[in-house]
């Protein structure tokens, strides 16, 4: 739909009530510029995992039940869970349709289900089978501003389902890609996508731009960056994505679906770390051309595969040694 943006606020913007006020001056901006923004919303940061606790609390096995991949939808104890992991995000949409219609925006709140999205029959990790978004398109035509609420769906048994840790990402994607939104923005409080983690690589710095098989494949490798799902979807529809800070004028990436022509990529390098119990797993992704095939650090484990163009090469150390690993694989081929 022309003119249509859709915008994720994750729970690591709204990490309470209060911070509403800031992204619904985002939304703001965009309505003046001429844009028809629908928003996505995670839980209140942390909400999500209480949530978790309480139901770990209750479990006779502290929650090792709920762990894991996707569950069958037979599952009672992941019915009852996914029931109240929702109510997070429902909160959350709820506030900030409040928010924007006390700025004289008429906004209204949708659920998952209501936003159309269907899943696999399963519960906490469900796979998203189609999107039908005709009660959004029918509130844009009337100039209301939908929110929805991330992270959830309906499953083919009927029931509440939600989308597994970072679900929110997915929803925001495949709600743009079903709108044929003009493009998707995802507003993260460290604005756009760094080349590694600043808190494990001070020096790490911010890509302007990122080809989207590339952060597939690092969110796939433990970077918590973006659902690798979503950025599959994205890529896989040609949708355009920008990771961004609310500033305006602050830190913004965009993802891209495509590579120029002729090129594999922009020629950047990407570093993620993931931790275990006991090793960590140091991965570095880039143009084949442009990462060895085996990185220059001790290691218990090392490899590497190449895809799409792009080469990915790891090493494992013990966990212990993760953060002098990274740093010494961004100084040696990333600084």
């Amino acid at each position: 739909m022309e003119g249509v943006v859709v915008d994720k606020f994750g729970g690591s913007v709204l990490r309470r009530p209060q911070d509403i006020a800031a992204a619904v001056a985002a939304v703001a901006e965009q309505r003046a510029a001429g844009l028809r923004p629908v928003v996505v919303v995670s839980a209140f940061e942390g909400v999500t995992d209480a949530i978790l606790a309480s139901a770990a609390v209750l479990l006779p096995d502290d929650g090792a039940a709920l762990r894991g991949l996707a569950h069958d939808s037979d599952s009672t104890f992941a019915r009852e869970a996914d029931r109240a992991l929702a109510t997070g995000e429902a909160l959350s949409a709820a506030l900030f349709a409040l928010g924007l219609q006390a700025q004289g925006i008429a906004a209204r709140s949708f659920s998952g289900a209501e936003a159309g999205i269907r899943t696999a029959a399963a519960h906490l990790g469900a796979e998203v089978r189609r999107v039908l978004p005709r009660r959004l398109r029918a509130a844009l035509t009337e100039g209301v501003v939908p929110v929805v609420a991330g992270f959830q769906g309906i499953g083919s048994h009927g029931e509440l389902t939600t989308l597994g840790r970072g679900g929110t990402d997915l929803s925001a994607v495949v709600l743009a890609v079903a709108l044929r939104a003009e493009r998707c923005e995802l507003f993260k409080d460290v604005g756009g996508v760094m080349e590694a983690d600043p808190q494990l690589v001070p020096g790490a710095r911010l890509l302007s731009v990122v080809d989207a098989l590339q952060l597939e494949l690092l969110a796939e490798l433990g970077a918590e960056i973006v659902h690798p799902v979503a950025v599959r979807r994205a890529r896989r529809g040609r949708l355009a994505l920008e990771v961004r800070a609310l500033d305006a004028s602050g830190a913004r990436t965009t993802v891209r679906a495509r590579p120029p022509r002729g090129k594999a990529s922009g020629g950047v390098l990407m570093l993620a770390v993931d931790r275990r119990q006991r090793t960590a797993r140091i991965s570095l992704v880039g143009p084949a051309a442009m990462v060895p095939e085996q990185l220059p650090i001790p290691a218990h484990g090392a490899g590497s595969f190449d895809e799409g163009g792009f080469r990915v090469a790891w090493s494992e150390v013990p966990l212990e040694q993760a953060v002098p690993a990274a740093q010494a694989v961004h100084a040696a081929l990333m600084a």
